[in-house]
């Protein structure tokens, strides 16, 4: 066997050479003896600590975030609570960055806020009263979901893509969303 100094890399190839016939016959004397099986558990959904007590009605909702410098969504749903039957929407996800809380949020808590808005131009800063959170996105986020098209209180004031006014079709938009029970 060669000496190894160093930083030398020995190697050794061991190759055994089989002939075809000899493999056959090989494989004609294997006996198995007992079954092999692999139990295969379902897979199981991790669960998500912020549904419980909340019956889903929109699981999946998206909406596109407030920049035009991106065309990332951010991601919500909807339930209504175990207890009493509220409505209540929570932030479950956005792509790109951004922290946000997960909280539900009444409502009623929402439609509370934007009411008093009346006619007046907003930022989205207004929203942050119904979290209990304090991530600088929430507000920013929940306006962004209350502009999408599948609910639709806000729309974009002419002043700026930041500034929120409340839709021409508030008040019909509020009733469905609140009919979602």
């Amino acid at each position: 066997m060669p000496t190894k100094k160093k930083n030398d890399v020995v190697q050794e190839n061991n190759v055994t050479e089989i002939d075809a016939p000899e493999m056959e016959a090989t494989q004609d004397e294997v006996e198995i003896d007992e079954t092999v099986s692999k139990d295969v558990k379902p897979e199981v959904p991790a669960i998500d600590k912020h549904l419980l007590g909340y019956s889903l009605i929109v699981e999946n909702g998206k909406a596109l975030k407030l920049s035009p410098k991106t065309q990332n969504h951010v991601f919500y749903q909807i339930a209504t609570q175990d207890d009493d039957e509220s409505l209540h929407i929570r932030l479950s996800g956005n792509e790109g960055g951004g922290l946000h809380s997960k909280e539900w949020i009444s409502v009623n808590a929402i439609i509370e806020v934007l009411d008093a808005m009346k006619d007046q131009p907003v930022k989205s800063t207004i929203l942050k009263s119904v979290f209990k959170g304090g991530s600088t996105n929430n507000a920013a986020f929940l306006a962004a979901v209350l502009r999408s098209d599948e609910i639709g209180l806000l729309t974009q004031s002419e002043k700026s893509v930041f500034i929120h006014k409340l839709s021409a079709d508030y008040e019909e938009r509020k009733t469905t969303l609140l009919n979602l029970k």
